[in-house]
């Protein structure tokens, strides 16, 4: 039986960046659209192209609904960058929690018609896959 070394970690903190890439850029704004939202009942404008966060399946719901959907998107962004920190560690139970996560991700992506975060997800799993040999 031949006995190869483990891949190193190269991949697996690639995948940690771009996790930490997408919480921070989704989810450090999060709470600023809320207030913004709450206070004018319409949602800001991301450089007079679009609306943050708007037209995706939350759009039916009333602001204050819409704030607390955003509230637990960060914390959801939070507990992403958890992951990402244990994956850049080296802990398989980044991985796991990374993947737990998906779905709940996934719902809020449709829900604030978010179209980038599913593009870098596949590429991230697909490095934390290619690297999960390397993971304790």
């Amino acid at each position: 039986m031949l006995v190869t070394d483990p891949p190193d970690l190269t991949t697996v903190r690639a995948s940690a960046v771009l996790l930490w890439i997408v919480a921070a850029g989704f989810g450090l704004p999060a709470p600023l659209v809320a207030r913004h939202l709450l206070e004018h009942q319409e949602l800001p404008m991301f450089f007079d192209l679009f609306r943050m966060y708007g037209g995706g399946l939350f759009a039916q719901f009333s602001p204050e609904t819409f704030a607390i959907l955003l509230a637990l998107f960060t914390g959801l962004s939070v507990v992403e960058a958890i992951a990402g920190w244990m994956l850049w560690n080296g802990a398989q139970a980044g991985g796991v929690l990374v993947l737990a996560l998906l779905p709940f991700e996934i719902v809020f992506w449709a829900g604030f018609a978010v179209p980038f975060p599913p593009l870098i997800a596949l590429v991230r799993l697909g490095l934390l896959a290619a690297g999960w040999g390397s993971l304790r």
